[in-house]
């Protein structure tokens, strides 16, 4: 398509995949609007990079539903928040919400702490030395928020493995470059849980698509193997529910101690007793299993994504990462993790530097590239910069999150940091809404670490009553701190918006924070140069020597980040990753 005459060009950039994410806020500087609909036989799509529109939509659920055919493939192992809508939605919201509460953050916190520690040991080695290149940092990353979600989600304590939890039986996927391999399993069972959730969702796009028979007898060892991970970790999941019904049932569990699993279950134990009254609010064994998977889904790529971006972007922005461990010190002032406090510490980590660091890469690199709505049967009214307009039946819309976060109409912006060298070729060349600046959230210079502050800075995790009849604990809190900036309402949406909001936004914010407290307070991260330069090369250059090597490093790492991104359930990095070290505070070998 690119040797198409110039003027077949025009609809291009709005018929590639992902194009919200390609092209960012350049098409809307374009055609001069922050709203415009495409019309094609396929459909009307309404795309929008309009912080009010947004906001209409997203608190008019009836009339804006999320078009649930979207989601169908979700309902894997059965019906869930996500892949609901209506009265639905509005039974499986008030049954899942409840276990997403203040004590289980606690829990996350404790065990993010613990895991955090544990994958940062094994990236500075056995005497913390550290220096030593770590590839793939993803799925570390991925392996930890694993761990932190199966223990607070699912009651499961995950260890970090040795060589010795690896199982002898050899990996029919020979080319599976990842960290993450098969454990010892227990008995009854073909793959460890780790590795069998690891296969499935690694392998999730066929196991959604395709028909299980044909995945069984697939000549390709991928698709048997992501088949055989998907009955695994039904498998588990289907234990774990009959060990926790029995624990409720014979009164061993305390409320104060449950998971999200076991909480949902009691759920749904207590609303089967209560069944006359409660008209029938009771989720089934699928939907419980259903829930717990979209959960896992969406819950662990979101934090192990946001973990492994920050630290690249931390990576190529020293000084950013100076500012940090600055505050981080000031916060913790070197006490061992053992006495960190979640009421006492966690807040100032969201209204801090560590805060904003997870603001402006949720910012530049969000969960989705879009958040899909609709319209049904009618046709429904909007307000477009104070005149109405009419959107038609069946209009597919899409509030396109890349071009929401860089419209520089709601942003705060300065020039950008070089000129000749745009961070895109053609979104915002002239400010620097494409780059990451953690000062864009620091409401005033020096801004970090308040000791006087108080946890007003941190959003209440309870919801407020939004609906007529039910509580829906809707969190209507705000995405950010107090004690940083406030974007204009519609425009900052990582976690959507509204009604249909992320369920477990604050699991998550716990879980990125805790991590890089723990990583950032101990240890420096800088990018590894081994593809230009070796170390014995490296330590006989001068300054501007290394700055030149470091700097081909950075052209590479910032390449990824922009164009070597693509969505599969969420934004992440396909087409290479960026190799790094953690080095002991003092000991950088770059100081650009």
């Amino acid at each position: 398509m690119v040797k198409l005459p110039g003027a077949w060009k025009s609809s291009l950039d709005y018929m590639t995949p992902d194009w919200c994410w390609r092209h960012r806020y350049y098409p809307f500087k374009k055609l001069g609007t922050d709203n415009f609909m495409t019309v094609s036989p396929g459909g009307n799509v309404l795309w929008v990079a309009d912080p009010d529109v947004v906001t209409q939509i997203t608190t008019r659920r009836i009339d804006f539903p999320k078009p649930v055919y979207l989601y169908r493939s979700v309902n894997l192992f059965g019906k869930n928040v996500v892949s609901t809508e209506g009265n639905t939605w509005r039974v499986h919201r008030k049954l899942v919400s409840p276990p997403f509460t203040e004590k289980n953050n606690h829990l996350v916190w404790e065990e993010t702490l613990a895991q955090a520690q544990a994958m940062l040991d094994t990236w500075v080695g056995p005497h913390g030395s550290g220096n030593q290149t770590v590839n793939r940092v993803m799925d570390d990353t991925m392996r930890l928020s694993l761990h932190v979600i199966s223990r607070a989600g699912f009651g499961q304590g995950m260890k970090w493995p040795t060589t010795e939890d690896l199982s002898p039986v050899e990996d029919v996927d020979l080319n599976n470059p990842s960290k993450i391999k098969n454990e010892i399993p227990p008995k009854g069972h073909k793959m460890s849980y780790t590795y069998a959730l690891h296969s499935l969702l690694k392998n999730i796009l066929p196991v959604m698509i395709l028909p299980g028979w044909f995945m069984k007898r697939s000549p390709f060892a991928m698709l048997r193997k992501a088949h055989d991970a998907h009955i695994e970790w039904k498998k588990y999941m289907q234990e774990m529910v009959a060990e926790k019904k029995a624990a409720l049932q014979d009164g061993k569990h305390e409320i104060g101690e449950m998971d999200i699993m076991a909480q949902l279950i009691k759920g749904q134990v207590q609303g089967a007793a209560e069944k006359s009254t409660n008209q029938g609010e009771v989720l089934t064994d699928s939907e419980v299993l259903g829930n717990a998977f979209v959960f896992m889904l969406a819950g662990h790529e979101t934090a192990a994504n946001s973990i492994h971006f920050s630290i690249l972007y931390l990576a190529l922005d020293i000084a950013a990462q100076r500012r940090l461990q600055k505050d981080l010190d000031g916060i913790f002032k070197g006490k061992p993790t053992s006495e960190w406090d979640y009421d006492r510490d966690l807040p100032h980590l969201f209204g801090g530097v560590a805060g904003a660091v997870l603001n402006e890469q949720l910012r530049l690199l969000p969960p989705v590239t879009g958040i899909p709505k609709t319209t049904l049967s009618e046709p429904q009214s909007l307000r477009v910069n104070g005149k109405p307009i009419t959107v038609p039946p069946r209009t597919h819309i899409s509030l396109c999150c890349p071009s929401l976060h860089r419209n520089p109409h709601f942003w705060p912006a300065g020039p950008p940091s070089d000129p000749e060298n745009p961070a895109h070729p053609r979104s915002n060349l002239d400010n620097d809404l494409e780059e990451f600046k953690v000062d864009r959230w620091l409401l005033h210079e020096n801004r970090g670490h308040d000791p006087k502050s108080s946890s007003d800075s941190l959003p209440l995790q309870q919801g407020t009553r939004t609906d007529d009849s039910d509580t829906l604990n809707i969190n209507t809190a705000a995405d950010t701190a107090s004690s940083l900036y406030r974007p204009t309402k519609g425009s900052y949406v990582p976690f959507s918006e509204g009604f249909r909001a992320c369920i477990g936004r604050r699991f998550a914010q716990v879980e990125v924070l805790a991590a890089l407290a723990v990583i950032f307070s101990q240890y420096s991260v800088e990018l590894a140069v081994d593809e230009y330069a070796s170390d014995e090369e490296v330590e006989k250059m001068d300054r501007s020597e290394r700055k030149k090597v470091w700097e081909k490093a950075a052209g590479r790492a910032s390449w990824l980040l922009r164009e070597g991104m693509a969505s599969v359930i969420t934004l992440q990095m396909k087409k290479g990753h960026v190799p790094v070290r953690f080095v002991r505070k003092g000991e950088e070998r770059f100081k650009v």
